[in-house]
Protein backbone atom coordinates (compact mmCIF):
# COMPACT_ATOMS: atom_id res chain seq x y z
CA UNK A 1 0.00 0.00 0.00
CA UNK A 2 1.27 3.43 -0.58
CA UNK A 3 2.52 5.53 2.53
CA UNK A 4 1.29 9.08 3.02
CA UNK A 5 3.94 10.30 5.62
CA UNK A 6 3.48 14.11 4.94
CA UNK A 7 1.02 14.61 7.09
CA UNK A 8 -0.50 17.62 8.70
CA UNK A 9 2.83 20.10 6.98
CA UNK A 10 5.74 17.66 9.30
CA UNK A 11 9.08 16.70 6.32
CA UNK A 12 8.40 13.37 4.95
CA UNK A 13 11.79 11.58 4.95
CA UNK A 14 11.11 8.74 7.51
CA UNK A 15 14.38 8.78 10.32
CA UNK A 16 15.18 12.35 9.16
CA UNK A 17 17.31 13.16 12.20
CA UNK A 18 19.27 16.21 12.72
CA UNK A 19 22.12 13.51 13.70
CA UNK A 20 22.04 11.99 10.48
CA UNK A 21 22.44 15.79 8.65
CA UNK A 22 24.69 16.81 10.83
CA UNK A 23 26.97 14.25 9.58
CA UNK A 24 26.37 14.49 5.77
CA UNK A 25 26.78 18.15 5.81
CA UNK A 26 30.14 17.69 8.00
CA UNK A 27 32.88 17.68 5.06
CA UNK A 28 31.55 20.76 3.10
CA UNK A 29 30.91 22.69 6.60
CA UNK A 30 33.26 25.86 6.38
CA UNK A 31 35.67 25.65 10.14
CA UNK A 32 33.02 28.52 11.63
CA UNK A 33 30.43 26.26 10.55
CA UNK A 34 32.02 22.89 11.49
CA UNK A 35 32.56 25.10 15.19
CA UNK A 36 29.02 25.59 15.33
CA UNK A 37 28.15 21.56 14.42
CA UNK A 38 30.45 20.45 17.33
CA UNK A 39 28.90 22.77 19.96
CA UNK A 40 25.59 21.47 19.00
CA UNK A 41 26.08 18.00 18.79
CA UNK A 42 27.92 17.88 22.00
CA UNK A 43 25.27 19.99 24.10
CA UNK A 44 21.95 19.43 22.09
CA UNK A 45 20.11 18.77 25.12
CA UNK A 46 20.67 22.77 25.84
CA UNK A 47 20.86 23.98 22.68
CA UNK A 48 17.06 22.62 21.71
CA UNK A 49 16.15 25.07 24.19
CA UNK A 50 18.52 28.39 24.12
CA UNK A 51 18.46 31.65 21.61
CA UNK A 52 20.19 32.13 18.57
CA UNK A 53 22.39 34.71 20.56
CA UNK A 54 23.43 32.47 23.09
CA UNK A 55 24.23 29.29 20.94
CA UNK A 56 26.41 32.06 19.14
CA UNK A 57 27.96 33.46 22.55
CA UNK A 58 28.59 30.02 23.86
CA UNK A 59 30.30 28.35 20.68
CA UNK A 60 32.74 31.09 20.47
CA UNK A 61 31.30 32.33 16.37
CA UNK A 62 28.89 35.35 15.71
CA UNK A 63 25.11 35.33 15.42
CA UNK A 64 25.43 35.05 11.63
CA UNK A 65 27.21 32.00 11.47
CA UNK A 66 24.59 30.80 13.90
CA UNK A 67 21.67 32.04 11.81
CA UNK A 68 22.90 30.77 8.46
CA UNK A 69 24.39 27.55 10.11
CA UNK A 70 20.25 25.54 9.70
CA UNK A 71 20.30 26.08 6.03
CA UNK A 72 23.91 24.02 5.92
CA UNK A 73 21.80 21.54 6.83
CA UNK A 74 18.71 21.88 4.62
CA UNK A 75 16.40 23.71 7.51
CA UNK A 76 14.28 26.71 6.39
CA UNK A 77 15.29 28.80 9.27
CA UNK A 78 16.83 28.00 12.87
CA UNK A 79 13.06 26.86 14.30
CA UNK A 80 13.26 24.66 12.31
CA UNK A 81 15.97 22.93 13.09
CA UNK A 82 15.39 23.46 16.94
CA UNK A 83 12.13 21.45 16.12
CA UNK A 84 14.15 18.66 14.75
CA UNK A 85 16.75 18.82 17.94
CA UNK A 86 13.68 18.68 20.08
CA UNK A 87 12.08 15.62 18.66
CA UNK A 88 15.35 14.14 19.47
CA UNK A 89 15.34 15.40 22.71
CA UNK A 90 12.47 13.64 23.34
CA UNK A 91 13.63 10.52 22.17
CA UNK A 92 16.54 10.25 24.29
CA UNK A 93 15.67 12.26 27.48
CA UNK A 94 13.73 9.70 29.85
CA UNK A 95 11.57 10.61 33.33
CA UNK A 96 14.31 11.22 35.19
CA UNK A 97 16.20 13.33 33.31
CA UNK A 98 13.12 15.56 32.47
CA UNK A 99 12.12 15.75 36.30
CA UNK A 100 15.22 17.00 37.05
CA UNK A 101 15.44 19.53 34.58
CA UNK A 102 12.26 20.64 35.89
CA UNK A 103 12.99 20.85 39.24
CA UNK A 104 16.00 23.63 38.69
CA UNK A 105 13.11 25.92 37.53
CA UNK A 106 10.75 27.81 39.54
CA UNK A 107 8.59 25.43 41.54
CA UNK A 108 5.69 27.52 42.90
CA UNK A 109 2.45 26.21 41.84
CA UNK A 110 1.27 29.41 39.89
CA UNK A 111 4.14 29.58 37.84
CA UNK A 112 4.45 25.91 37.01
CA UNK A 113 0.29 25.67 36.08
CA UNK A 114 1.68 28.60 33.60
CA UNK A 115 4.98 26.82 32.12
CA UNK A 116 2.16 23.93 31.83
CA UNK A 117 -0.56 26.19 29.63
CA UNK A 118 1.67 27.87 27.70
CA UNK A 119 3.10 24.59 26.43
CA UNK A 120 -0.32 22.90 25.74
CA UNK A 121 -1.13 26.42 24.15
CA UNK A 122 2.25 26.22 22.20
CA UNK A 123 1.35 22.43 20.51
CA UNK A 124 -2.40 23.47 20.07
CA UNK A 125 -1.18 26.27 17.73
CA UNK A 126 1.30 24.27 15.78
CA UNK A 127 -0.88 21.95 15.06
CA UNK A 128 -3.38 25.01 13.31
CA UNK A 129 -0.36 26.38 12.01
CA UNK A 130 0.70 22.86 10.12
CA UNK A 131 -2.55 21.25 9.32
CA UNK A 132 -3.10 20.22 6.19
CA UNK A 133 -5.97 18.30 4.68
CA UNK A 134 -5.07 15.83 2.26
CA UNK A 135 -3.31 13.67 4.48
CA UNK A 136 -6.60 13.99 7.10
CA UNK A 137 -9.54 13.50 4.68
CA UNK A 138 -7.79 9.84 3.76
CA UNK A 139 -7.52 9.16 7.31
CA UNK A 140 -11.37 10.26 8.12
CA UNK A 141 -12.09 8.07 5.06
CA UNK A 142 -10.58 5.00 6.50
CA UNK A 143 -12.03 5.45 9.57
CA UNK A 144 -15.72 5.54 7.75
CA UNK A 145 -15.38 2.58 5.05
CA UNK A 146 -13.32 0.07 7.33
CA UNK A 147 -15.48 -2.59 8.65
CA UNK A 148 -13.94 -2.62 11.92
CA UNK A 149 -11.40 0.11 13.59
CA UNK A 150 -8.77 -0.66 16.16
CA UNK A 151 -6.98 1.61 18.11
CA UNK A 152 -3.98 1.04 19.88
CA UNK A 153 -2.14 3.24 22.59
CA UNK A 154 0.54 1.86 25.30
CA UNK A 155 1.22 3.80 28.61
CA UNK A 156 0.97 7.16 28.85
CA UNK A 157 -1.12 7.44 25.98
CA UNK A 158 -4.19 4.99 27.12
CA UNK A 159 -6.70 7.53 28.21
CA UNK A 160 -6.29 9.14 24.49
CA UNK A 161 -7.13 5.59 22.83
CA UNK A 162 -9.63 4.86 24.91
CA UNK A 163 -10.91 8.47 24.64
CA UNK A 164 -10.87 8.08 20.52
CA UNK A 165 -12.61 4.77 20.63
CA UNK A 166 -15.42 5.49 22.95
CA UNK A 167 -15.99 8.71 20.76
CA UNK A 168 -15.83 6.95 17.42
CA UNK A 169 -17.92 4.10 18.93
CA UNK A 170 -20.76 6.77 19.05
CA UNK A 171 -21.15 7.32 15.41
CA UNK A 172 -20.12 3.54 13.93
CA UNK A 173 -19.93 0.19 14.87
CA UNK A 174 -16.97 -2.46 14.99
CA UNK A 175 -14.57 0.10 17.70
CA UNK A 176 -12.47 -1.14 19.72
CA UNK A 177 -9.33 0.43 21.71
CA UNK A 178 -5.89 -1.63 22.43
CA UNK A 179 -4.07 -0.51 25.39
CA UNK A 180 -2.01 -3.84 26.48
CA UNK A 181 0.61 -5.39 24.22
CA UNK A 182 -0.13 -9.06 25.67
CA UNK A 183 0.04 -11.95 23.15
CA UNK A 184 -3.69 -12.29 22.85
CA UNK A 185 -3.73 -8.84 20.41
CA UNK A 186 -1.13 -11.64 17.81
CA UNK A 187 -4.73 -13.33 17.82
CA UNK A 188 -6.99 -10.55 17.31
CA UNK A 189 -5.21 -9.06 14.86
CA UNK A 190 -4.80 -12.05 12.63
CA UNK A 191 -8.32 -12.80 13.09
CA UNK A 192 -9.65 -9.20 12.36
CA UNK A 193 -11.21 -8.38 8.37
CA UNK A 194 -8.30 -7.99 5.95
CA UNK A 195 -9.47 -4.15 5.64
CA UNK A 196 -9.75 -3.69 8.97
CA UNK A 197 -7.99 -0.05 9.95
CA UNK A 198 -5.33 -0.18 12.56
CA UNK A 199 -4.97 2.93 13.92
CA UNK A 200 -1.58 3.43 16.23
CA UNK A 201 -0.91 6.06 18.54
CA UNK A 202 2.48 6.71 19.85
CA UNK A 203 5.10 9.27 21.03
CA UNK A 204 8.44 9.44 22.21
CA UNK A 205 9.71 7.61 23.98
CA UNK A 206 7.94 5.06 21.21
CA UNK A 207 7.00 1.89 23.34
CA UNK A 208 8.87 -1.02 21.99
CA UNK A 209 5.88 -3.44 22.49
CA UNK A 210 3.52 -0.85 20.42
CA UNK A 211 5.92 -0.74 17.72
CA UNK A 212 6.37 -4.64 17.51
CA UNK A 213 1.97 -4.90 17.16
CA UNK A 214 2.50 -2.38 14.29
CA UNK A 215 4.65 -4.12 12.79
CA UNK A 216 2.68 -7.32 12.58
CA UNK A 217 0.18 -5.83 11.47
CA UNK A 218 1.74 -3.83 8.58
CA UNK A 219 3.11 -7.45 7.78
CA UNK A 220 -0.19 -9.36 7.75
CA UNK A 221 -1.08 -6.79 5.68
CA UNK A 222 -3.62 -4.18 7.57
CA UNK A 223 -4.08 -0.98 6.40
CA UNK A 224 -2.28 1.09 9.68
CA UNK A 225 -2.43 4.62 10.26
CA UNK A 226 -0.55 6.14 12.96
CA UNK A 227 -0.62 9.36 14.58
CA UNK A 228 2.63 10.35 15.55
CA UNK A 229 4.59 13.22 17.01
CA UNK A 230 7.81 13.30 14.50
CA UNK A 231 9.82 12.35 10.98
CA UNK A 232 11.95 10.12 13.84
CA UNK A 233 8.93 8.41 14.85
CA UNK A 234 9.58 4.46 13.71
CA UNK A 235 5.90 4.03 12.94
CA UNK A 236 6.22 6.12 9.79
CA UNK A 237 7.67 3.36 7.77
CA UNK A 238 4.38 1.20 8.55
CA UNK A 239 1.84 3.68 8.10
CA UNK A 240 -0.47 3.86 5.03
CA UNK A 241 -1.19 7.72 6.29
CA UNK A 242 0.91 9.31 9.35
CA UNK A 243 -1.05 12.67 11.10
CA UNK A 244 1.55 14.45 13.09
CA UNK A 245 0.88 16.02 16.77
CA UNK A 246 3.35 16.93 19.56
CA UNK A 247 2.01 16.13 22.94
CA UNK A 248 3.78 18.37 25.19
CA UNK A 249 5.71 17.54 27.88
CA UNK A 250 7.49 19.50 30.93
CA UNK A 251 8.50 16.56 33.21
CA UNK A 252 8.13 13.08 33.34
CA UNK A 253 4.01 13.54 32.61
CA UNK A 254 3.24 13.79 29.19
CA UNK A 255 0.08 16.50 28.14
CA UNK A 256 -2.45 14.96 25.97
CA UNK A 257 -4.09 18.20 25.07
CA UNK A 258 -3.03 18.89 21.45
CA UNK A 259 -3.38 15.09 20.42
CA UNK A 260 -6.93 14.73 22.35
CA UNK A 261 -7.88 18.12 19.83
CA UNK A 262 -7.02 16.42 16.92
CA UNK A 263 -9.12 13.10 17.77
CA UNK A 264 -11.89 15.55 18.51
CA UNK A 265 -11.13 16.55 14.60
CA UNK A 266 -11.13 13.30 13.44
CA UNK A 267 -14.72 11.89 14.87
CA UNK A 268 -16.14 15.48 14.19
CA UNK A 269 -15.29 15.33 10.25
CA UNK A 270 -15.87 11.25 10.18
CA UNK A 271 -19.83 12.10 12.04
CA UNK A 272 -20.51 14.98 9.39
CA UNK A 273 -19.98 12.59 6.45
CA UNK A 274 -21.44 9.78 8.11
CA UNK A 275 -24.54 11.88 8.37
CA UNK A 276 -27.86 10.57 8.80
CA UNK A 277 -26.03 6.94 10.01
CA UNK A 278 -24.31 8.85 12.89
CA UNK A 279 -27.44 10.53 13.49
CA UNK A 280 -29.34 7.01 13.90
CA UNK A 281 -26.65 5.81 16.06
CA UNK A 282 -26.33 8.85 18.25
CA UNK A 283 -30.13 8.83 18.75
CA UNK A 284 -30.20 5.03 19.75
CA UNK A 285 -27.50 5.46 21.71
CA UNK A 286 -29.18 8.48 23.92
CA UNK A 287 -32.20 6.02 23.93
CA UNK A 288 -30.28 3.26 25.32
CA UNK A 289 -29.26 5.95 27.90
CA UNK A 290 -32.44 7.02 29.14
CA UNK A 291 -33.99 3.64 29.37
CA UNK A 292 -30.96 3.04 31.38
CA UNK A 293 -31.12 6.05 33.93
CA UNK A 294 -27.35 6.66 32.87
CA UNK A 295 -27.27 10.43 33.74
CA UNK A 296 -28.54 12.24 36.12
CA UNK A 297 -31.98 14.00 35.38
CA UNK A 298 -32.00 17.73 35.16
CA UNK A 299 -33.96 19.09 38.00
CA UNK A 300 -35.81 22.93 37.93
CA UNK A 301 -34.41 24.83 41.04
CA UNK A 302 -36.64 24.54 43.88
CA UNK A 303 -38.60 28.25 44.52
CA UNK A 304 -39.16 28.23 48.18
CA UNK A 305 -42.51 29.19 49.06
CA UNK A 306 -43.67 32.70 50.17
CA UNK A 307 -44.25 31.18 54.10
CA UNK A 308 -40.99 30.02 53.94
CA UNK A 309 -39.50 33.79 53.50
CA UNK A 310 -37.97 35.49 56.16
CA UNK A 311 -40.57 38.38 55.36
CA UNK A 312 -44.00 39.32 53.91
CA UNK A 313 -44.84 39.88 50.30
CA UNK A 314 -46.04 42.86 51.00
CA UNK A 315 -42.69 44.03 52.05
CA UNK A 316 -40.28 45.72 49.82
CA UNK A 317 -37.04 44.65 51.28
CA UNK A 318 -35.92 42.04 54.28
CA UNK A 319 -35.73 43.80 57.59
CA UNK A 320 -33.47 46.23 58.56
CA UNK A 321 -30.35 44.82 59.91
CA UNK A 322 -28.96 47.87 61.82
CA UNK A 323 -30.34 47.43 64.77
CA UNK A 324 -32.10 50.48 65.59
CA UNK A 325 -35.03 50.19 67.78
CA UNK A 326 -38.58 51.37 66.23
CA UNK A 327 -39.03 54.16 68.00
Amino acid sequence: MKSERGGLGMPSTAGDDFFDRLAAAQSRLSPRMSQVAAYVAEHYLQVAFMSTREIAAAAGVSLATVVRFPRELGYPDFAALRTAIQDRVRFDLDGVSHFRALSTSDRSPTALLRRIIETDIESLQALARSFSEPQFVQFVQALIEAPRVMIFGFRFVRPLAEYFSYSLAKIRPNVEAITLGDSTVYDRLRISEPDSVIVVIGFARYPADLLAIARYAHELPRRVFAITDSPISPFLPLAEVALFVRASRLDFVGSLAAPAALVNCLVSEAAVRLGPQATARLQELEEAAQAGGTYVPLRRPMVPSSSALAWSEEDDAPPSTDGAADS
